[in-house]
């Protein structure tokens, strides 16, 4: 008997939005929210609400972002490369809805996903590494759960060791031939001396670590790690002994 996998109806995709503007329509929590959201990227916010709650005021103050202080108008959407209607208002959403799409941009209306052209997920930020959990507005709280399992599995260093791994990429692809040796590096780049010198937050230490690695002819050596479990419930482990878990070989 063959079971068909269950097909996603919407693509999970990442956008540059890096100097793009994001435009965010409501003065409240929902507005808030995706503000907060949207600001942990580089795209240019831009919030329109004729009144804005204190907390958001103070966010835009801080992030930096454009205020629209007047009443809501479509040609305040122009240029936008998304558009979020979040003013809790139905009649509103339901217009800035109508309003994108005529603009050609896509549209996100907060609790109305027969609105919404792409759904927010909840977003685990290690930047630049990026972990995006979604339900297709089906589930907002189970995808708030699973983000916060994994946001607790990854190490804060994990970022850091991205960049520098970045910096390694062009000196890697000239001294390694593809293959097992390029792979062999990369594996124990992210498991070996350079992963555990950024996990103590040692970067130049990880930074060689890494020179030697990649001069090296021989494979980095292996470590043991102690994992106490006390009487043995998972729930008992730290979250670097969760982390050292996953990593594991054996």
């Amino acid at each position: 008997m063959s079971h068909t996998a269950p097909k996603l109806s919407a693509f999970p995709v990442f956008m540059r939005v890096e100097g793009e503007a994001v435009a965010i329509v409501g003065g409240g929590e929902e507005a808030l929210a995706k503000a907060r959201l949207i600001g942990q990227s580089s795209a240019v916010l831009r919030i329109i609400a004729e009144h804005a709650e204190p907390d958001l005021l103070a966010f835009i103050a801080q992030a930096g972002a454009s205020h629209f202080a007047a009443a809501y108008d479509a040609s305040q959407l122009e240029g936008a490369i998304m558009v979020f209607a979040a003013s809790g208002d139905e009649e509103l959403d339901r217009r800035v809805a109508a309003d994108a799409r005529r603009l050609g941009i896509p549209v996100n209306a907060v609790d109305r996903p027969e609105l919404c052209d792409f759904f927010t997920p909840a977003l685990v930020n290690r930047a630049p590494v990026a972990i995006a959990i979604g339900t297709e507005g089906a589930g907002p709280v189970l995808a708030q759960m699973l983000r916060g399992r994994i946001d607790r599995m990854l190490s804060p260093s994990l970022g850091p060791l991205a960049i520098l791994a970045a910096s390694f990429r062009g000196a890697a692809e000239k001294l390694l031939p593809k293959g097992n040796a390029r792979r062999r590096f990369w594996n124990d780049f992210f498991s070996g001396a350079p992963a555990r010198a950024a996990e103590a937050g040692q970067l130049s230490q990880a930074h060689d670590a890494a020179v030697d690695l990649l001069l090296s002819d021989t494979p980095a050596c292996g470590h043991i790690a102690l994992v106490g479990a006390g009487p043995g419930a998972e729930d008992l482990l730290t979250l670097r002994a969760h982390r050292l878990l996953m990593e594991a070989d054996v």
